[in-house]
């Protein structure tokens, strides 16, 4: 079957009734292509895994009030799977709990150890040496899988799985093309677009998998987050690089609080310039207009516009992110 067949074969399936998709056993999950070869989907091993942070206590989202308690908004397919499983099995919850006390370690090594792991019913984990530390977590997503009746879950929640995989659609192609020249990321690369509805609102994470394919996971939102997206996927590529250069640069605590001051979130010096560099690289990609760096210049991504000019040298990340420091440091607003 060509490709364009089989696309359309998908398509077919996954805009199906959810009578049909809950009938069958894996077609309504099936993925998308767009023009470009960019997967679309959502996955079961990411669904089950932010099942189980929602139950144990993932509750990030908008906060529409402050007082006096906060309450924070989830989607609606969130706010139907947060329901099942805190009123499911208790004894998921338990043992969840139990693995993540003696496994603690960041959400991103959770996500990585996801999507390389085997599909539901989780007879296996990842063979990476690297996950390692992670060993007999399949386990735990096998006993969510079963207890809490995950795929008769996600099949209640299909229709807003489908409508959040229609936004992305189209769109995506273009700014991704010109995020993959700026990077220096070759075309072999293969990039797959997860909607994980179980997440925040316009959160985009992003990991590789075991062949250095690039998953970028894209949480509820009401339009194509299309800089998130490339933000994330520029963030797989740049992260190794400032990771090396972070330690040199002697203003970089300096910048770091200055940039809070104004509005940033990040915590480290290396997660700073990280997210600099790569929200440079995706508004580079889009075409952003001077107001728009300029804003993000205010929030505390300092010099962001002139970082940006350092991908028209044609040059990896690698030979000049030491110079995107010294330039992030020069237009701070201390420096002026």
């Amino acid at each position: 079957m060509t490709r364009l067949a089989l696309a359309a074969a998908l398509a077919l399936s996954l805009f199906a009734t959810p009578q049909a998709f809950a009938a069958s056993q894996g077609d309504w999950f099936a993925s998308l292509y767009t023009g470009e070869g960019v997967e679309l989907r959502n996955d079961e091993r990411i669904f089950t895994l932010f099942a189980l942070f929602n139950a144990l206590g993932f509750d990030q989202g908008p906060v529409t009030r402050t007082q006096p308690v906060p309450k924070v908004t989830y989607s609606a397919a969130r706010q139907l799977v947060r329901a099942k499983v805190l009123g499911g099995d208790p004894e998921v919850r338990k043992a969840a709990d139990a693995y993540f006390d003696s496994h603690a370690a960041p959400m991103g090594r959770y996500l990585s150890w996801a999507v390389q792991a085997d599909a539901p019913p989780f007879a296996a984990g990842p063979k990476s040496k690297e996950l390692a530390d992670l060993k007999g977590f399949e386990q735990v997503m096998a006993k969510a899988w079963a207890g809490w009746k995950l795929d008769e879950v996600m099949a209640q929640v299909q229709p807003e799985y489908r409508k959040s995989l229609k936004l992305y659609l189209s769109g995506v192609d273009g700014p991704l093309s010109k995020a993959r020249a700026l990077l220096k990321v070759p075309e072999s690369q293969e990039v797959l677009l997860l909607v994980n509805l179980l997440d925040a609102q316009d959160q985009v994470r992003a990991v590789k998998g075991e062949r250095g394919e690039a998953f970028l996971i894209a949480g509820p939102s009401d339009k194509p987050n299309v800089e998130g997206l490339l933000k994330a996927f520029a963030a797989l590529t740049v992260e190794p690089a400032v990771a090396r250069h972070a330690a040199k640069w002697s203003g970089g605590a300096a910048v770091l609080r200055e940039a809070q001051l104004a509005g940033a979130n990040e915590q480290t010096v290396a997660d700073y310039v990280t997210s600099l560099i790569s929200l440079a690289a995706a508004m580079k990609a889009m075409d952003a207009s001077d107001a728009a760096y300029d804003a993000a210049a205010a929030k505390g991504y300092f010099g962001i516009k002139d970082v940006s000019k350092l991908f028209e040298d044609g040059k990896p990340v690698e030979s000049w992110a030491l110079d995107a420091m010294q330039r992030i440091e020069t237009r701070r607003p201390a420096k002026k």
